[in-house]
């Protein structure tokens, strides 16, 4: 029972083990996806300070074409770069969502095997229990006959 015991504490060591590399995983994820939204936020600041430069350039001065056209394309490559970070966003939060699952897989598979370990652990001590309560019979018994005896 013992070698038993061992065995699937060996099991449960190796989930456990499963377990906290994917807790690893998803704290990483998570720190990704902090800093994707932190550059996000900083993308839409800087697109509307680029929007608020060209609505006060384009009418206060006497501007180029040329110099419109180039703070033009600075806010459309910010709205690009504000676009991947989206996607980027979104996929962070899909392999969240993904890692989130497996984690609640690895966390049923320990508390089964916990509870498989602690039935294995019951049932060995109702054993022991058994065994003890068969030796004290067979010492009252001896000891029964001896005093017939006598």
């Amino acid at each position: 029972m013992n070698q038993r015991l061992a065995t699937f504490n060996r099991i449960l060591k190796i989930r456990e083990d499963s377990r906290k590399d994917e807790q690893a995983i998803l704290a990483s994820e998570r720190s990704e996806e902090r800093e994707v939204l932190a550059n996000l936020v900083r993308l839409e600041n800087e697109r509307a300070q680029a929007i608020s430069d060209f609505s006060s350039t384009a009418g206060t001065k006497a501007v180029s074409a040329t110099e419109l056209w180039f703070q033009r394309q600075f806010i459309d490559a910010i709205n690009t770069d504000i676009v991947h970070g989206k996607n980027d966003l979104a996929d962070v939060q899909n392999r969240i969502q993904a890692t989130e699952a497996r984690l609640v897989e690895k966390h049923k598979d320990v508390k089964i095997m916990e509870t498989f370990i602690d039935k294995l652990k019951a049932a060995d001590f109702q054993e022991q229990l058994g065994i003890e309560q068969n030796e004290l019979d067979d010492v009252a018994t001896m000891q029964y006959s001896r005093k017939g005896e006598i």
